[in-house]
């Protein structure tokens, strides 16, 4: 296990701090299996995942530290040498908790990603968010496959073929963030959300995050039978009866 991944269990919330302050939160692949296991592993005792970083940035990206050297001997290793990261971003993705990020200052390349995937992000006014890939002769779809159905197809362009820096405001429009506060205000806001899901019962946790994570790529009829399903399944629950 690192030393840079601290994990707290608060009331009904894992929290998992990127304490890598001294180099802007960046994201080894030996940090990235281990956090994989952690949120797989924290719907067994907490309704949801706090995701924050120590320092004044989110995350400038990946850490070269522990990598393969050397260049790929083939498409199948340069393959298997990025699954790493796909295995992080769907840990993400597939939780059966919502998992919630907390972004200040610059969150680059593999941070953007990550605040992107997660289900909530809450960006303080002046952070900033880029996809600069591109600009080091790197193909970004590894990242862009974390934004497909976060952000639009105008964003993602726009974010892939620019490099350039986006603010919050751009990043809330753009769908990449949920919402953007002053700056300091990001653990009052955590707060106020966090009681919310505190009052929610179980198994309406797990049914929205089940619905949000299927019925997006349905068809309208679809998407709204399996709704009527879900809703007289989850309605008539113990979990939801009880309250």
């Amino acid at each position: 296990m690192s030393n840079y991944l601290v994990t707290e269990l608060i009331g009904n919330g894992t929290y998992i701090t990127i304490d890598r302050a001294d180099c802007g939160g960046l994201m080894s692949d030996t940090m990235a299996i281990e956090f994989t296991k952690l949120i797989q592993g924290a719907s067994m005792n907490s309704k949801y995942i706090v995701v924050r970083s120590s320092g004044s940035d989110f995350c400038l990206g990946r850490d070269s530290a522990g990598r393969e050297s050397g260049r790929p001997s083939d498409a199948l290793d340069a393959k298997r040498r990025s699954e790493v990261i796909f295995n992080f971003y769907g840990a993400l993705r597939h939780s059966k908790i919502p998992i919630i990020s907390l972004t200040q200052g610059r969150a680059l390349g593999f941070g953007c990603a990550m605040a992107s995937v997660c289900d909530i992000t809450i960006s303080e006014e002046s952070a900033s968010f880029a996809l600069p890939e591109t600009g080091h002769n790197i193909m970004p779809t590894m990242a862009m496959s974390s934004l497909i159905d976060r952000v639009g197809r105008k964003g993602i362009l726009y974010l892939t073929y620019s490099n350039e820096e986006i603010d919050a405001t751009t990043a809330l429009a753009f769908g990449l963030v949920s919402k953007v506060v002053p700056d300091g205000k990001l653990d009052h806001h955590l707060n106020l959300l966090c009681k919310a899901l505190d009052k929610t019962p179980m198994p309406a946790i797990l049914g929205v995050k089940e619905y949000t994570a299927n019925a997006m790529s349905m068809t309208i009829e679809q998407a709204t039978q399996f709704a009527q399903n879900m809703h007289a399944t989850i309605n008539t629950s113990k979990g939801m009866m009880g309250n």
